[in-house]
């Protein structure tokens, strides 16, 4: 039913693996005929799932070292509390900055990861956020976007995405980042009324955690700072 929104579907994620877990390699056909899913479906999680490092995809689909130990991490958890775990070990000594510093932190050393799939959009947010003096990095490609944020789950203090975009949306993004790291803050930006929608599908997100396009720059970066807490 989650699917059916565009959530990342954590009951189709362990489908998947188990099956190959299970099966081995198998072919794309095989691996959507075994876990019951629409072919399309299944093709757009082995792309998510590759990018997260779980699959490797060649002529056939097989499962990686992650993948098993994320399997068992969902295996071992209540559907109701998958998303409040952590699903890749993090050393805190890699990152140079600690989220308890956040509030005494300048904008300067805060750093800002926005996603959307209109160039204008992204160069708009950029220049809002860059002259205020964050440290900004724009991607118009969400695939990219997120293999960024898998090796770099603490670097961003802030992201910000779009809800519609093509391959992967939105919600999906939000999804696959929150199953990494569960205390990432994430803002949405969209040009529909969605926040009744968005809030009745993810509990966890408020109102004004949502952006509505187009915005304007004083209310955005309000927004902005309101989630930083700065």
């Amino acid at each position: 039913m989650a699917e059916s929104l565009g959530s990342f579907s954590f009951d189709v994620t362990k489908r998947i693996l188990c099956t190959l877990f299970n099966d081995g390699s198998i072919k794309k056909t095989s691996l959507a005929t075994k876990t019951r899913l629409n072919y399309n479906v299944c093709l757009r999680y082995i792309q998510m799932l590759k990018v997260l490092n779980w699959l490797e995809v060649g002529s056939e689909v097989s499962i990686t070292e992650t993948g098993m130990t994320v399997m068992k991490r969902l295996l071992n958890q209540p559907s109701s509390d998958i998303q409040n775990i952590s699903l890749y070990h993090i050393d805190s000594n890699s990152f140079s900055e600690s989220s308890n510093t956040l509030h005494e932190a300048s904008t300067q050393n805060l750093r800002i990861m926005v996603v959307d799939d209109e160039p204008d959009v992204l160069l708009t947010y950029e220049s809002f956020l860059s002259l205020t003096g964050f440290n900004v990095r724009t991607f118009q490609e969400p695939y990219t976007a997120l293999t960024e944020f898998t090796s770099n789950p603490r670097l961003y203090d802030l992201i910000i995405l779009d809800i519609r975009m093509e391959n992967l949306n939105g919600l999906q993004l939000y999804q696959c980042m929150k199953a990494i790291n569960p205390t990432s803050k994430i803002l949405f930006a969209s040009a529909l009324d969605a926040a009744k929608e968005l809030t009745s599908i993810l509990p966890d997100i408020q109102s004004q955690e949502i952006i509505k396009k187009p915005v304007d720059r004083e209310n955005f970066i309000k927004t902005v700072r309101i989630a930083l807490g700065v």
